[in-house]
């Protein structure tokens, strides 16, 4: 018969589980090692999103998700991406002025702009 191993399945006060699923340090790769850069490969993992779709964010035009590009491979500082995804969550209308918004339209409007 096997013994069972008491550590597995517990979640300690310095685990998270990560979004891809798995048990770890937020900085933790699933080898154990801590990555300030992640590949596009790790971040999509950590991000849930495709290569593809960080790339798209990488060279967008507007607010791009900063990268560095070392000997043909794309890094991205996982802190940076945390802040870009921080940056564009998305805004609840309770958190929304729209008394200002329509005043500043009427204001333009009545301003000529």
């Amino acid at each position: 018969m096997r013994e069972r191993n008491p550590k597995r399945n517990t979640e300690s006060a310095t685990n998270d589980v990560t979004p891809s699923g798995r048990l770890g340090r937020p900085h933790e790769h699933e080898d154990g090692i801590y990555r300030e850069w992640l590949g596009l490969k790790e971040l999509s993992h950590y991000a849930d999103v495709s290569e593809r779709t960080l790339r798209t964010w990488i060279h967008s035009p507007a607010d791009p998700l900063p990268a560095a590009k070392v000997s043909g491979k794309v890094l991205v500082r996982k802190s940076d991406f945390d802040a870009y995804v921080q940056r564009h969550r998305i805004t609840t209308l309770e958190e929304i002025n729209v008394d200002g918004i329509v005043r500043d339209i009427l204001e333009g409007a009545h301003h000529g702009s």
